[in-house]
């Protein structure tokens, strides 16, 4: 059975693991739990909906009367 071609559209692995090492040696700010800006704005965003959510149901359950 003969092997896989690699795509040539697709980096070659020797190019990734040299980005990973150039990404891991940039350091986040200090006191920052996040290694990613886009990790910091999904958990903002996951944050935002979650009191949202919970402000929502307070006022529902308030109206309600349970």
């Amino acid at each position: 059975m003969p092997a896989l071609k690699r795509p040539s559209f697709l980096p070659s692995l020797e190019d990734l693991e040299q980005d990973a090492l150039r990404r891991s040696e940039q350091r986040s700010r200090p006191g920052s739990q996040f290694d990613h800006p886009t990790a910091k704005n999904i958990f903002v965003a996951g944050l935002v909906l979650t009191v949202a959510a919970h402000v929502i149901g307070a006022i529902v359950f308030a109206i309600i009367g349970f």
